[in-house]
Order: structure tokens, then sequence, then C-alpha cells
């Protein structure tokens, strides 16, 4: 039996506070364990996925200025009564 801990994963959006570049902090965050999925330089946000206790540790990287765990959203199927 395997002795590593599986957590689960989160998608976790993070924003740069001002004068950040988005470059730098990719490579803080990616270094911390956060697997990188889109860089929105222009509006100083980057979003990415790992595991449940990721977020604490990416709220320590200078430069950022806040961590949150991204919403799931479902609109539903077109014409649906609920959405």
């Amino acid at each position: 039996m395997s002795s590593i801990r599986h957590t689960a994963h989160k998608e976790w959006v993070v924003t740069l506070g001002a004068g950040t570049e988005a470059s730098q902090a990719r490579a803080a965050l990616a270094k911390a364990g956060l697997r990188i999925e889109h860089v929105l330089g222009e509006i100083g946000v980057i979003t990415g996925h790992g595991g449940a206790e990721l977020g604490e540790a990416l709220r320590k990287i200078k430069g950022v200025a806040d961590v949150a765990e991204q919403a799931p959203i479902d609109v539903g199927p077109p014409d649906s009564p609920v959405s």
C-alpha cells in the first residue's frame, strides 16, 4: 500500500497585487505547486488547479493579493426551466 497522501484537487483563482509581473508570479505559483491553466496578465489574474491545501501556500507568495477557490458555474441546457 502506498504512503502517498491523496488530496482533493481544487480550481484556484489568484489575484496579483498592483505592479506584480504575471510572468514572475507564474513561476513562483508553479514552484509552489499550482498547475497553471490561464495567465490573464492584463487584469492580474492567474488560474490553475492543485491540492486543497495549496491555498495557504499561495497566499504567502510575494505579489499575491488574493487566492480564492473557483466556484463551479453551470447554466444548464438551453430552454431549461432551471439554470
